[in-house]
């Protein structure tokens, strides 16, 4: 993916960490303003460190996408800054891993809150400035085959959140194609990043994800980057209301046995 992002502002969200730092170091290289966005203030500043570093531009913002107030405050002083984003990556994501019994209405609210309510917030506030603009693209974030098919046990809020999201992608680009604002959304299955480490430490587990990936292997960061940059570009004008499984075909898995489960 060659795409020149030269002149256009990205706003990418979850940016400190993970998928999010790839695809923001991704999107400056290609020429793009980023606006990095993150809860963790340190690692907000790193990634846009790494970018100036590569004589890119970005700054970076701190913002909780679950609270309301912080993500209008946050977007206010993004586009006093730098104007109304082009492009948004909407990222920020949380997962834990719990037997259903054990999940508590805080563990809910902090699941759905950042990763259905916050990407509808962020994508709210931002989408409706590009609309006023006439033009923009949002790619949102699923997961697991956007959240069509289960991912083991203690996943259930997790895939829920990333099914909604799906859904909302698919109403937003309906709402705002008359503004010529895109709305495309990607859901990666088992990639090599934070989120999971703890299985990727394990060899045993590590290997049994590997085995239930048609393609044979875990996903590496790289091979997000490039869907992402490609639906947020004008070589995807013509693309909306689209979810891209990244995920070595696991999406095509009719059903998970018990014996596929990660634990």
């Amino acid at each position: 993916m060659s795409a020149d992002f030269s002149g256009r502002h990205v706003l990418v969200t979850g940016g400190g960490s993970g998928l999010g730092h790839s695809v923001s170091l991704a999107f400056a290289a290609s020429g793009g303003r980023v606006s990095v966005v993150d809860v963790n203030e340190e690692a907000a500043l790193q990634t846009a460190a790494a970018i100036r570093s590569n004589q890119g531009s970005a700054e970076a913002y701190v913002c909780d996408v679950s609270v309301e107030t912080q993500v209008e405050q946050t977007l206010d002083a993004i586009c006093e800054h730098a104007g109304t984003p082009d492009i948004l990556f909407n990222n920020a994501g949380v997962n834990r891993r719990l037997p259903l019994q054990e999940w508590t209405a805080e563990d809910w609210n902090h699941v759905v809150g950042v990763n259905f309510i916050g990407s509808f917030l962020v994508a709210r506030a931002v989408g409706q400035r590009m609309a006023q603009c006439q033009g923009g693209s949002i790619v949102n974030m699923s997961a697991g085959g956007g959240g069509l098919i289960g991912l083991g046990r203690g996943t259930a809020i997790y895939c829920g959140t990333k099914g909604a999201v799906v859904a909302m992608t698919r109403d937003l680009a309906a709402e705002w194609a008359a503004d010529n604002v895109r709305v495309n959304c990607v859901a990666p299955g088992w990639i090599k990043t934070d989120m999971n480490a703890a299985i990727l430490r394990h060899p045993v587990a590590s290997q049994r994800v590997q085995q239930r990936v048609p393609l044979g292997r875990w996903g590496e960061p790289e091979d997000v980057v490039g869907p992402v940059l490609f639906l947020a570009s004008d070589e995807a004008r013509y693309i909306t209301g689209h979810t891209l499984p990244i995920d070595g075909g696991v999406h095509n898995i009719v059903r998970l046995t018990d014996d596929d489960t990660i634990r």
